[in-house]
């Protein structure tokens, strides 16, 4: 089905558009993370006797700590885009590129808890080979809503 595009909205889709990670996003995620971590550790440090107490909360703090080092990594590549949305299809900052001819189905998931967002994720599902046929990227850090998205890959589509 093809999709109106104006004159102005079709203008605008001449070149290729990158898609960048927030900033303040990434540094809330790392403030959030790094502050989880302090408390677990301290919760291990505190668990004196009791040894599963320690070993969970020190495997939830190694995990919180590989969290805020990953929020960490992605803000000092702030000036790589996330991916690039263009007329050839979406291309990764890996180097792939899906085509738009092979994407089979493309959505913004929105996970919440109890109404408390807790993740944002694009899965896209291709009709290529295995290692590409499902792909899934966070999006809790990126400048661009769902809608925002949805409406960018349909304008270049």
């Amino acid at each position: 089905m093809e999709i109106y595009s104006s004159a102005a909205q079709q203008e605008k889709t001449r070149q290729d558009r990158p898609v960048f990670y927030s900033r303040s996003r990434l540094i809330a995620g790392i403030v959030l993370w790094a502050v989880v971590t302090v408390l677990l550790a301290v919760v291990c440090i505190r668990a004196k006797d009791k040894n599963v107490g320690i070993l969970i909360a020190a495997c939830f703090a190694l995990l919180t700590a590989w969290l805020t080092f990953k929020c960490f990594n992605t803000l000092r590549n702030i000036a790589q885009p996330a991916f690039v949305v263009g007329h050839q299809g979406l291309a990764f900052e890996n180097g792939m590129v899906i085509p738009w001819h092979n994407i089979v189905e493309n959505i913004w998931v929105n996970q919440s808890y109890m109404g408390i967002p807790i993740g944002k994720q694009i899965q896209i599902r291709t009709d290529l080979p295995k290692p590409q046929a499902r792909v899934l990227r966070r999006a809790m850090a990126l400048e661009i809503s769902g809608d925002e998205y949805l409406a960018l890959c349909d304008a270049y589509r």
